[in-house]
């Protein structure tokens, strides 16, 4: 490692795919999807504003790569107004590369070229480069859950008796009247024009939501519009089962405020109907939040008394059972570190990402499928 070090994206210095994915599986410390080149170049390249161009930071020395930073280019909407900002995700730097100040060089090239940048799930290693750096820090991303069936996510969950209780007492909250359709998830761009005037978030135009919704690779979610008063609410959320418990994973929850506890009500309808066993949100937004704890579900950052996995395919439980965000913009840090109006989800960040197993084993069972349905 005695050439010179170069950083920039990948497709300007020519790495390929298959040279990237191999390096996330010669580095990473699990088999991930990164390490599949189908679902890489989805990630990366199919993603509207990269536009076909691997847009991921690297370092490298001739040849040789040494770090990658994943990276989706996306607008960032910082007081109603976009910003060019980039979604980070899965750094790593060669173990025999590290110390030599490439975590450094990565940031800056990055803050150079961009005016917004967020990434979640951040090490102890990585922490002190991006705080340096001028980054905030949310050490847990809120996360509530709801519980239909206390004795199926037993064997994932840890609950005391007033965990119990509080099942117990919500089990059947305050409805809220609506009225709902399902829809493309792109159709849900006009309901999020609205969140402009109130949250700092990346774009949610139809080019993206029909990207990361109707056209992902093995994952398959369903997006409805929910209306309870106002001018309407949208929700996108997908089906999972782990080892026999059955779990809704809601990605988007976003739209007028008004609508919200209906949006909650058919939230409750659609697992009860369906026999989910339990469903689960990430939002970093208190405004947002605030309506899902008043419907008694529980906060993994506040209640203590429960607790449940935060890795799925195999389940794990993690303490805390949630992840971290790091954030930073050009200007105006005060207005992003405003986390009432910070909207981030599961949708953002490639947070919900599918293990390499669990992405060869859907793409296989789609591609037959696909082909079955030829025939």
């Amino acid at each position: 490692m005695n050439s010179t070090i170069t950083v920039g994206n990948a497709g300007d210095l020519g790495i390929a795919v298959e040279d990237l994915c191999s390096f996330y599986g010669d580095n990473w410390k699990r088999r991930i999807a990164l390490e599949v080149p189908s679902f890489y170049r989805w990630q990366f390249m199919k993603a509207p504003r990269n536009a076909g161009q691997d847009r991921c930071c690297v370092a490298v020395a001739g040849s040789e790569i040494l770090g990658v930073m994943g990276l989706n280019e996306r607008p960032f909407l910082l007081d109603g107004v976009a910003r060019e900002g980039a979604e980070l995700t899965t750094w790593v730097v060669k173990k025999e590369a590290q110390g030599r100040g490439l975590g450094k060089r990565i940031i800056t090239y990055l803050q150079e070229r961009y005016e917004a940048l967020l990434g979640m799930g951040i090490t102890d290693a990585a922490l002190p480069l991006y705080r340096a750096s001028g980054f905030g820090y949310m050490c847990q991303i809120p996360r509530f859950v709801r519980v239909f069936d206390a004795e199926a996510i037993a064997p994932y969950a840890r609950m005391d008796r007033l965990a119990k209780s509080l099942i117990r007492k919500y089990r059947d909250p305050e409805r809220s009247e609506y009225k709902t359709e399902t829809i493309p998830a792109r159709e849900l761009a006009s309901v999020a024009v609205s969140m402009k005037s109130g949250f700092n978030f990346f774009l949610r135009d139809g080019d993206h939501l029909r990207w990361r919704y109707e056209e992902h690779p093995v994952f398959s979610y369903q997006a409805n519009l929910v209306r309870g008063g106002g001018s309407g609410a949208g929700v996108i959320f997908r089906a999972d089962e782990v080892e026999g418990m059955k779990i809704v994973h809601v990605m988007d929850c976003f739209g007028d405020d008004v609508d919200m506890p209906a949006v909650l009500t058919f939230i409750d309808d659609y697992c009860r109907k369906t026999g989910a066993h339990v469903v689960d949100f990430y939002c970093t937004s208190a405004c947002v939040n605030r309506h899902f704890h008043a419907r008694g579900w529980f906060s993994i950052r506040d209640d203590e008394c429960f607790r449940f996995i935060h890795l799925f395919h195999p389940p794990e439980l993690r303490d805390p059972p949630t992840t971290s965000l790091v954030y930073w913009t050009r200007e105006d840090m005060l207005s992003l570190m405003d986390v009432s109006r910070l909207y981030v989800t599961k949708q953002d960040l490639d947070l919900d990402r599918p293990t390499a197993a669990t992405y060869e084993t859907l793409e296989t069972a789609r591609v037959a499928g696909a082909a079955q349905a030829v025939q």
